[in-house]
Formats: C-alpha cells, sequence, structure tokens
C-alpha cells in the first residue's frame, strides 16, 4: 500500500521534498488504527467550562482577536490553559500565530499538541505543511497521528495542493468521518477532465461506498462522466435513493447531463412525496431551459401538490419560458394570484416573465411599498432583469449610453434606503467593469447610500457597496470587513449556561430540538440563548432553502439581508459541520448576528469558515420538511 501511495501522491506534492511523502506514508497507516478526535481523551464533564476563571483570559483574547496575547498563554502552566489557547487560534486564524502553534507541537501534553494541529489546518502553507511532517514522524500519540493527517488534508485543499484523484481517494479509503466526507468534496469539485480521466472508477467506488453522506457527495461528482455507464446508477439513485440527500445529488448530477437535445431530469419527480427531492428537481429543471419539454410539464401539472405553492408557481414560471407553454402558464397564474408573504414572491416572479402582465411602474411600486421584504425582493429582481437585458440590447445607441439608461433604475434602488435592496443591487453590480461602475453609482451616490445605512445593523450593504466601489475606483479589495469588537460576553450568564442546553423550535412542520455547544462556542450559545429568551425568534420565518445543504431563518426582514445592532465573533470549534450542525450565517469572518441555519448533510466546505454552535438532537425528519415561508412558532429553552 504505502508504494501506491507515494506513486499517487507524487504528482500531487510535486513542489515539497520528499519528507512530506513519508510522512503521509508513515501516518497513514497509525491512522487507520486511531479513533479519536483532537483533545477525545479529556473526560467532559457536565458543566460548562467557563466556571474555570483562568479560561477567561483565553476568551478574552479571541474575542478581542489578540495572537500576541494568545501566544504567551501556549506557555502556561496548566494544560487546560494551554489547550484552550490553542483551539483559540481556529477562530482567529492569524497567520502571525503560526510559529507559536509550531512551538505547542513539542508540548508534554497530547491533547495540546493535537488543538494546534487542529488550528494550523486553517493557517498553514506549504512551508508549514513540510515542517508539520517533519515533526509528526516521531509523534507516537494515535490522536495527535490523527489530527495531523486531518490537518494536513484541510490545510493541502486550502493551498490547492490536491489535485491527484489517487492521493485523495487514499485519503477517503483510509479516514474516517467527516474527514472521509472531506475527502468526497474535493474529489468532486475536481475539474471535469480529471474526474472523466477515471470516471469508471469513480461509478465504482460511488456504487461500494457505505456512508450515505459520502455516497452523496461522490454522486455529484458522476455528473461531470462522459458516456452512458453512470445513467442508469444516477436513475436508480434519483427515484429510490436510501436517504434524501443521496436522492437530491443524483438528481442534480442528470440535470448535468443533456441527451439527444433533452433533458434526463425525470419530471415524475416534481410530484415526489418529498418536498426537497421536488425542489431539486425543479432547480435542475429550470438551468437547462431550452432541453425542457413544455408537454412534460404540462402533464405534470395536475400531479403538482396543491399544499406547496412554491413548487406551482416555480414550474409554471419554467413553463413560461417555453415557446409552447408561455401563454398556458401566464393564464393559469393570473388565475391562482395568492395574498402575500413568500407565496405571493415566487408568483409575481413566475408572472413577471410576461412583461406584459406586470409592466415597469407596477413592479416599481411594488419594490418601493410596503409590501413584505421577500416580495419587494422579487420585483427588484424582475425589474434589474429588464433593464439589464435592456443594456444587452442591439439597439441604435451606444453601450455606454444603455448605461447612462440603467443608471436611472439603480439610482432609485440605492436612494431607497432600503438595506436589502441595495445589498441585491449591489451583488449584481459586482460584475460590472469599472468604467459602467463610475456611472451606476457615482461618487455623489455613494456617500448619500452609506449615509443612509446604519453601522452595524446594515453592515452587509455596507461591505457590499465598499466593495463595488473599490472595483470602482482601481482599489484593491477590502482585507477586513469586521467592525470592531462590541458585543462583550457577560461572564454570569456563560457560567449559568450549561453545556448543551436544549432548545425546542416549533414549526409549522413540527417540532426540532438542538443542543448548543457553549464549551466551545460561548459568545454564539450565549447569543443564541438571551435572543430566544427574549421571544425573538417567535414568528420569524425560514427564507432561504437549499436541498441538500442547509434551511436559514431568523433574519429579522425576511429576506435574508437582516442584523441586529451588534455582531459576534466567528467561534471555530473543533465539532465539524455534519448532518443536522447548526450554524450562525455570515457576512463574512465576525460578522454574524441572528441568522442561523441547519445543514441537511455533512458540508465539509463550511469547516472552519462559519460558527457551528449546536446541533439537531431530535426532529431532524421536520428539518428535511422546511420549506422557504415556514415559520418558527416558538423557540425556547427546555429547562
Amino acid at each position: 500500500m504505502s508504494a501506491q501511495w507515494v506513486d499517487g501522491y507524487s504528482a500531487t506534492m510535486n513542489d515539497l521534498r520528499g519528507v512530506i511523502r513519508y510522512f503521509i506514508v508513515v501516518l497513514g497507516f497509525a491512522f487507520l488504527a486511531a479513533c479519536g478526535v483532537p483533545g477525545s481523551d479529556t473526560q467532559e464533564t457536565p458543566s460548562n467550562r467557563w466556571a474555570d476563571e483562568r479560561l477567561w483570559t483565553v476568551l478574552e483574547a479571541q474575542e478581542l482577536r489578540d495572537t500576541e496575547a494568545l501566544c504567551a498563554l501556549l506557555e502556561h502552566e496548566a494544560p487546560e490553559v494551554r489547550e484552550a489557547a490553542a483551539l483559540a487560534f481556529a477562530s482567529v486564524q492569524d497567520t502571525l500565530g503560526i510559529p507559536c502553534l509550531m512551538g505547542a507541537l513539542g508540548d508534554t501534553s497530547a491533547n495540546v499538541r493535537a488543538t494546534a494541529v487542529f488550528a494550523l489546518g486553517f493557517v498553514a502553507d506549504s512551508l508549514t505543511i513540510e515542517r508539520m511532517a517533519e515533526l509528526a514522524i516521531n509523534e507516537r500519540d494515535s490522536s495527535v497521528q490523527r489530527a495531523y493527517l486531518s490537518a494536513s488534508f484541510l490545510a493541502m485543499q486550502r493551498n490547492g495542493m490536491l489535485k491527484d484523484p489517487s492521493a485523495i481517494l487514499y485519503f477517503l479509503q483510509s479516514s474516517r468521518g467527516q474527514d472521509r466526507a472531506r475527502a468526497a468534496d474535493v474529489l468532486r469539485r475536481l475539474p471535469p477532465m480529471t474526474i472523466r480521466a477515471f470516471g469508471p472508477d469513480l461509478l465504482e467506488w460511488t456504487m461500494g461506498e457505505y456512508d450515505p453522506d459520502v455516497r452523496a457527495l461522490l454522486i455529484l461528482g458522476l455528473g461531470s462522466q462522459d458516456g452512458e455507464d453512470h445513467i442508469g446508477p444516477l436513475k436508480e439513485w434519483a427515484v429510490h435513493g436510501t436517504t434524501p440527500g443521496i436522492r437530491i445529488n443524483a438528481v442534480r448530477a442528470l440535470g448535468r447531463i443533456v441527451w439527444n437535445e433533452k433533458s434526463i431530469v425525470p419530471y415524475a419527480l416534481l410530484a415526489d412525496p418529498d418536498a426537497l427531492v421536488r425542489a431539486a428537481t425543479l432547480e435542475q429543471l429550470a438551468m437547462h431551459v431550452d432541453h425542457v419539454s413544455s408537454d412534460s410539464l404540462l402533464d405534470m401539472l395536475p400531479r403538482l401538490d396543491r399544499k406547496d405553492p412554491l413548487l406551482r408557481y416555480g414550474v409554471l414560471a419554467l413553463l413560461s419560458r417555453t415557446e409552447q407553454g408561455d401563454r398556458k402558464a401566464t393564464d393559469l397564474l393570473l388565475a391562482d394570484r395568492p395574498p402575500g408573504g413568500y407565496a405571493y414572491a415566487e408568483w409575481l416572479r413566475a408572472v413577471g416573465n410576461d412583461g406584459s402582465a406586470l409592466h415597469d411602474d407596477s413592479l416599481r411600486s411594488i419594490m418601493l411599498g410596503t409590501s413584505h421584504p421577500a416580495v419587494r425582493q422579487a420585483a427588484f429582481e424582475l425589474l434589474a432583469q429588464r433593464t439589464q437585458r435592456r443594456m444587452l440590447m442591439p439597439r441604435a445607441i451606444s453601450y455606454d449610453m444603455q448605461v447612462v439608461e440603467a443608471a436611472s433604475f439603480y439610482r432609485v434602488v440605492f436612494e431607497s434606503g432600503d438595506a436589502g435592496l441595495i445589498c441585491a443591487a449591489a451583488e449584481q453590480l459586482r460584475m460590472m467593469m469599472p468604467k459602467d461602475l463610475a456611472v451606476l453609482i457615482p461618487a455623489r451616490l455613494e456617500e448619500k447610500v452609506m449615509s443612509s445605512l446604519l453601522p452595524v445593523r446594515d453592515l452587509e450593504a455596507r461591505i457590499l457597496i465598499a466593495e463595488i466601489v473599490a472595483k470602482r475606483d482601481g482599489l484593491p479589495p477590502l482585507a477586513d470587513h469586521a467592525p470592531p469588537f462590541n458585543n462583550h460576553i457577560d461572564p454570569a450568564k456563560l457560567r449559568a449556561l450549561p453545556q448543551g442546553q436544549r432548545y425546542r423550535i416549533t414549526t409549522t412542520k413540527g417540532e426540532v430540538i438542538i443542543a448548543t455547544d457553549v464549551n466551545e462556542t460561548p459568545g454564539s450559545s450565549l447569543a443564541f440563548d438571551s435572543l430566544v429568551t427574549a421571544g425573538y425568534y417567535n414568528g420569524k420565518a425560514f427564507h432561504r432553502m437549499v436541498p441538500n445543504f442547509v434551511v436559514q431563518g431568523g433574519c429579522p426582514r425576511g429576506d435574508g439581508y437582516g442584523g441586529m445592532p451588534w455582531t459576534l465573533r466567528t467561534e471555530i470549534g473543533r465539532k465539524l459541520f455534519t448532518a443536522g450542525s447548526v450554524g450562525l450565517a455570515s457576512a463574512g469572518r465576525d460578522t454574524e448576528s441572528c441568522q442561523f441555519f441547519i445543514t441537511h448533510s455533512a458540508t465539509p466546505h463550511l469547516d472552519g469558515r462559519y460558527t457551528r454552535f449546536g446541533e439537531v438532537v431530535e426532529g431532524m425528519d421536520v428539518v428535511w420538511q422546511l420549506q422557504v415561508g415556514d415559520a418558527m412558532e416558538r423557540v425556547e429553552r427546555i429547562d
């Protein structure tokens, strides 16, 4: 096995010395016997660890992003303090801390060494990885060996060093848990040409995979294959897969395949009992509208779930974009207008495909009116699409004049004072050329927009405006968007909050119970508890759902662009994003607030980037049913 590994890995590691190859081989064998996680030999007690006052210095340094103080704490006499300081570096992620963490790899405590390796996985460059390899060869503790292999793979992924499928497959074969999901995720993200080169092996590996999360990730890679051998298994998994994740990813893989100028996504899945499978099917059909059959969509209409208006309006929107179905779809939509909210927003998007059904003036009135923010967003999207189509349309006037015409629309949006609309407009302008941005958002308009936005509550809008202004002015991208630390942790309240505190989320689809990780994400856990006890989440909606990824809610606006007048620091603990993880949404590092999400499946690409502050302990079946517009009727602490 070692010779096979070295041969496969050499292509990936050709920029490093041979020692790292030896490191991977040695640790590969040791890793097969290792079964712990960093720090797993510590016996966890029921109370939270912040009763230990020695750790408060660590937490303060972590919150203030004080690398120098954390480095000093790695020299503390108590191993518990040194371990906490090492873990704090995973949240801070400052490359200036690399020398201190490398020094901690010689600590007398295995927990400290393993945690320092874990933190290095998020910041290590190629030279650091090589040095880690040299130190790892003499490591004898199995939990630290496991940490080395896991962190090195993560760091190599971050540095773009994992390009050889044989190396990635070796890691997948040799590892466990989230590390296997990470390897599968890396594998399926390889360039299509690379995936095609080992297509038969990938299909065989996928068919023999036992872990449903890993199989689901590998299935996504099959969408890049040539030939027909994989189409039959994909259709089988889409219809009869053992988990929703496998079925949804099979639908997505099928969506990337066009056969004889037709989409091969099974239309019958639009009427599937699983709402997320239905949503994924519509998502894929909508991505290839030129290859969609209007007759097949018309045949499906009577079979659609009447309790799923978002799906129905989405199918009608798709039908309206086909040459044969546009009139029929418009007639059905005009006869079925919902009263408001998220369903009305989706109806608006569907009707708006027909420019004669909703004129620009009507949409502008909705966009600037008092409707639900999701409805105003839908009106903006339609107007922006029409504006951009006019900009790209061959006309007698020059393109530069067309940009000048479009500027009036964006000026209305930017002057609206609506942070959500401003965010949406800025996101659309990100891809524009600097000379066009100078017309669409001149300096005087920029000043007016920024003065209308609150510094913290409207942080995302301010960040997006700053990004497009930097591009307009030829400046480098902003390195740090986070505001100054502004949300101090109350020691008494934190000490009183038990590790694993549970909360019941009563939704329109049923109950979900989550538990928070107070030990490793104290600021996030305490902020969530404060919002719950204040009744903040009661009545809030889930405004975002991506099948087999996340369902997200808690926005004060209801459209995903709202926040609180304070922010939280990103907190990275040792638990990773698996199915049922609860995390905080953000607009970048250290910008977290009140919006949270629940993952449907393993999502290793979120590890180290987002705060994972809890997990679902009951009601995962309910999580899989939640859709956009479903409400949190009540969120309460379970005492």
